[in-house]
């Protein structure tokens, strides 16, 4: 089998029906070629039963039961389930693009690399108009010149990933906390061999579910972050990393700061004092981001290093 799609499903009975829908009326591909791994991560609502109701007769359909673990449990569980050589990771309330998955196979079985990153168009809700991203790559290139080259990494389910990749790694999803795509996608391109693209419409990644983790900002967000940037820390210091790619690797911990940076507006006073301090405790974070590829991280990284105050003020009118 060549493809696993791994789809977790908790309290999405508004959306699931439109994802399944998407991936089980593929033209053009066998069923033998592609499986479904749906994850019930111990789903409240009628989730499961639209899951059942319109895969019950689909043989390259399976189904984990868990309880609520959360995404990355249930992403993990999936990928130990899953059969096929390459594993894409779509989430519930998002889909696929129509016959795509006939091109993709064919696109996988030319290319043969480890990563196939994917182009995607965010949706949003009611009148606003979708906009498609657009991010190729020009033939066939290791993760660690894709990684130097391109700091700005999208979402999980906008690249398909050789499972074998990910098992030899054991480059699982930590568990438990939001901005796990943040804490992934780096650790998967640096060690990748080879990566290529594909350069039409995949993937419809829906922006207007209010009760989505990324919808919702709070002090878990931040925290989350500390623990996201610290891993990426060791990542680098256990594989010595070196040169371009530690640079580029810092620039992701600048990233994930910015989002602390802007978490701090949603919080409360209280909830901001603690990310503050949180900050003044990881100064080894602030010194990575002195050496980040990005000008403006490494700039914001050498003031906050210098003055936190000061520099958190500057940090957040480059963003």
């Amino acid at each position: 089998m060549k493809l696993s799609l791994i789809i977790p499903v908790y309290n999405v009975e508004q959306y699931v029906g439109r994802c399944l829908q998407s991936c089980l009326s593929q033209s053009h591909v066998k069923a033998e070629d592609y499986e479904l791994v749906i994850v019930n991560d111990g789903t409240l609502d009628n989730s499961m039963a639209i899951v059942g109701e319109m895969t019950h007769d689909c043989a390259n359909v399976s189904v984990i039961s868990q309880h609520n673990q959360g995404l990355s449990a249930a992403r993990n569980a999936g990928l130990k389930a899953a059969k096929g050589e390459y594993v894409w990771f779509v989430d519930s309330d998002d889909w696929i693009a129509e016959d795509c998955l006939h091109s993709i196979l064919e696109r996988l079985e030319q290319t043969k690399v480890d990563v196939l990153q994917l182009q995607y168009r965010n949706v949003y809700t009611d009148d606003m108009p979708c906009d498609e991203h657009y991010a190729t790559i020009d033939g066939i290139v290791s993760g660690k010149s894709l990684l130097v080259t391109n700091c700005y990494f999208t979402a999980v389910p906008f690249m398909i990933y050789r499972r074998e990749l990910l098992l030899t790694h054991q480059l699982f999803f930590y568990p438990g906390i939001y901005h796990e795509d943040n804490e992934f996608k780096p650790k998967v391109i640096y060690l990748a061999d080879s990566c290529a693209s594909y350069d039409k419409i995949a993937y419809n990644y829906y922006k207007g579910n209010a009760n989505s983790i990324t919808a919702r900002l709070k002090l878990k967000n931040g925290t989350d972050l500390f623990i996201v940037m610290n891993s990426l820390f060791r990542f680098v210091e256990e594989h010595h990393v070196v040169g371009k790619c530690q640079r580029a690797f810092y620039t992701q911990i600048g990233f994930a700061m910015r989002i602390v940076l802007r978490t701090l507006k949603e919080v409360s006073p209280e909830d901001a004092a603690i990310l503050i301090g949180m900050m003044r405790d990881n100064r080894h974070l602030l010194k990575c981001l002195c050496k980040a590829s990005n000008m403006k991280v490494r700039l914001g990284g050498i003031l906050m290093s210098l003055n936190l105050p000061l520099g958190l003020k500057v940090y957040k009118s480059f963003f």
